[in-house]
């Protein structure tokens, strides 16, 4: 047994050995910035500024978290633990008012949202200008996408638009927001979108993320880090801090859902903000995306099962008008789908409405008839019967 445990910690003496060597600063810190490990050039640097290793040390005590820029509304590790990418680097003095030391400094979640927060550390220059001001990441989204319907993009400052919407670069950033959450390797997109280029695919990605990079920020210093579309590694992938409505859309509906189930009035109000966010399928211009076709019909599913559930408290209350509000507009969406035109014609019934009911019948019927061949797979008599 002894041998056996002698064996087992070899390896983890041989990783401390070489984790303490290593020529760049490492800090794992905890969920509430503790640390919890450094090695002993993330300690030199710390004794450099401070004298020694600080009692206590924690993310917040070493680097000014929440008290100094460029973290003064800020904690490096809850910004790390939200973000499923590692963070983009930024200049840290060190200490505050006379600094001594600077660091530019990194972070990642070491696994899923609250397991430690791995800090990297290397050297800088004391009031180096290139980060004298709050990093743009740090400021909240800059880019908001709406992609439920007609993909638009907007800033704080502009609409940003164009016919690259349409084409390769285009082609690109949707591709990213299918795959939100996590990166894209590159050899993914470039078969994704580029079957046929062979081993050109790879050229043909890092060319369109440039050129995409340069669409969405302008300005961008050369050579500095994108703050929208970043790389981990041969992947790419939308920062988290982009704001894409299909998110606020989801998240809305599931909210709603849960509280439609316990029969929680607040179901109608997050019912009602999710489908007024839901403008339309996942990129209505390009409905024959291959690539985006399992994420359109995800969300798809999500914006039925919220418009059923929200209709349906509309005919429990009696408010039939505020059920046939929605139902016009998603029968307009989906002219084909069977449940949502026959939910729409039950409610014209049930409010009376029986020219509409009788106009709306035919319309689908004739309409299944010329796009299929078919047959609608309810009829008109079934719901008199039920209404």
């Amino acid at each position: 047994m002894q041998a056996a445990l002698r064996a087992s910690s070899e390896p983890i003496r041989a990783f401390a050995k070489v984790f303490d060597r290593l020529r760049f600063g490492v800090i794992v810190t905890a969920g509430d910035g503790g640390v919890l490990e450094a090695n002993d050039t993330a300690r030199r640097i710390a004794a450099a500024a401070y004298g020694s290793w600080p009692d206590d040390a924690s993310c917040c005590s070493l680097f000014g978290c929440r008290v100094r820029e460029p973290l003064a509304r800020h904690c490096i590790t809850e910004l790390a633990s939200d973000s499923a990418l590692p963070l983009p680097e930024l200049r840290v003095d060190m200490p505050a008012g006379r600094p001594t030391t600077a660091v530019w400094m990194t972070a990642a979640r070491t696994g899923d949202r609250g397991s430690p927060v791995l800090i990297h550390l290397r050297p800088a220059v004391v009031g180096d200008r290139r980060q004298r001001t709050q990093p743009h990441w740090m400021a909240g989204p800059g880019l908001r996408i709406s992609a439920l319907g007609r993909t638009r993009i907007t800033t704080p400052e502009t609409a940003i638009e164009g016919r690259w919407l349409m084409q390769r670069p285009g082609q690109l950033l949707k591709f990213l927001i299918c795959q939100r959450g996590r990166p894209a390797h590159i050899d993914e997109i470039a078969y994704a979108l580029w079957p046929k280029a062979g081993i050109s695919g790879r050229g043909s990605v890092r060319y369109y993320v440039h050129t995409l990079r340069e669409l969405l920020e302008p300005r961008r210093e050369r050579r500095a880090p994108s703050s929208f579309v970043v790389s981990v590694q041969g992947s790419y992938a939308l920062d988290p801090r982009v704001a894409v409505d299909a998110d606020e859309f989801e998240s809305l509906a599931a909210s709603g859902l849960q509280a439609a189930q316990r029969n929680d009035d607040d179901a109608d109000v997050l019912l009602g903000e999710a489908m007024d966010l839901y403008r339309g399928d996942l990129f209505q211009e390009d409905p024959f995306a291959t690539w985006a076709f399992p994420e359109r019909e995800r969300l798809r599913g999500i914006a039925l099962r919220s418009l059923h559930a929200l209709v349906g408290r509309c005919r429990r209350s009696g408010d039939h008008d505020r059920g046939v509000e929605y139902l016009e507009r998603f029968a307009d969406l989906w002219p084909l789908d069977n449940d949502v035109q026959r939910a729409l014609i039950d409610l014209y019934l049930r409010a009376g409405r029986h020219s509409d009911s009788q106009r709306r019948f035919a319309a689908f019927r004739h309409r299944l008839r010329e796009e299929f061949g078919e047959e609608p797979e309810f009829q008109l008599s079934d719901l008199h019967a039920s209404a």
